[in-house]
């Protein structure tokens, strides 16, 4: 039984909608997505929607948000 809170957390840099059963939610911005994935997404995945790692466990946790504003950042810049 999967711990509640271990969920692996993306983001998208190019908006493709992924079709996965592990998806369990996705929180569309205007320039990017942020994914919320039961498991660690598969290499072919992370390739074809561009995905970068952001963390495991809770949204909130401080090194997760670290990582999302980082990333947000430098796609603000493109």
């Amino acid at each position: 039984m999967e711990k509640y809170g271990d969920n692996f957390w993306y983001i998208s840099l190019n908006n493709k909608r992924i079709s996965n059963r592990n998806v369990i939610s996705i929180q569309v911005k205007k320039n990017y997505s942020i994914i919320e994935l039961s498991t660690e997404a598969d290499p072919d995945i992370i390739d074809q929607c561009k995905l970068i790692y952001l963390g495991q466990g809770f949204f909130f946790d401080v090194e997760i948000q670290k990582e999302l504003a980082k990333h947000v950042r430098l796609v603000a810049r493109i």
